[in-house]
């Protein structure tokens, strides 16, 4: 008796975190997708835009590796390595691209990936915190496994943007440049790295893209065939 108690008191207590979890995330993307749209609005030039946004997009974007973590220790039902491809090249574009490159924020990119980024996970995180209290409506449902039809290919868009702003001001200033002659005897140059990861786009973008309209045909046909019973 004491293992049964002991064992649906710590699924309450993961459940409870993953619903904190989910709506900090939900919170913070609000706080990016707002800042986009107020500075819009307002006519703001794309570097005030980038600062009123910068600390909760770093910040939320980079709290989402844990959620490789999640899925390897089976908080979640998903796959770390799917995660993780999923996450990382927003992790690129953050702390290797827009953040040390201020250069790069006066490209149309930065507006798509904060449109694209915010309207998708603001949807995604709202879903997932009301999926573990049975209380997701069906339009949200809708919503979280459609808008990324569009929002993925969009937010993919202005990160190839904002790579490829950034390739001459990498060149130019010889960011991260390794150079020979040196005492490990290689080289390393940053612009051919950026241009090798915009390459890696080929193979990865259809197998996510494809990989997420499987899940949603899968739900959505799950989804149509309960009401139908019901």
């Amino acid at each position: 008796m004491s293992t049964k108690r002991g064992g649906l008191a710590s699924y309450k207590i993961v459940k409870l975190y993953l619903i904190l979890y989910n709506v900090a995330q939900f919170i913070g993307w609000g706080m990016v997708l707002y800042g986009l749209v107020n500075g819009v609005t307002n006519g703001s030039s794309n570097k005030k835009l980038y600062q009123e946004v910068r600390l909760p997009l770093l910040f939320f974007q980079t709290l989402q590796l844990i959620e490789v973590i999640h899925a390897a220790i089976k908080l979640v039902p998903s796959s770390p390595v799917t995660t993780f491809l999923q996450i990382i090249s927003r992790i690129v574009v953050c702390w290797c691209i827009v953040e040390p490159i201020p250069q790069t924020r006066s490209s149309i990119g930065l507006k798509l990936i904060l449109g694209a980024w915010g309207l998708a996970e603001t949807t995604r995180y709202l879903y997932y915190a009301l999926n573990i209290i049975s209380l997701v409506p069906g339009i949200l449902t809708w919503c979280r496994y459609s808008f990324f039809l569009v929002l993925y290919p969009t937010g993919v868009s202005g990160e190839l943007l904002l790579m490829y702003a950034a390739l001459p001001y990498i060149k130019k200033q010889e960011l991260l440049f390794y150079k020979l002659p040196n005492p490990l005897n290689i080289s390393f140059y940053s612009d051919y790295a950026v241009m090798a990861f915009m390459a890696s786009y080929i193979p990865f973008f259809p197998k996510l893209y494809f990989y997420m309209v499987a899940q949603r045909n899968k739900t959505l046909s799950k989804s149509s065939s309960s009401k139908k019973s019901n």
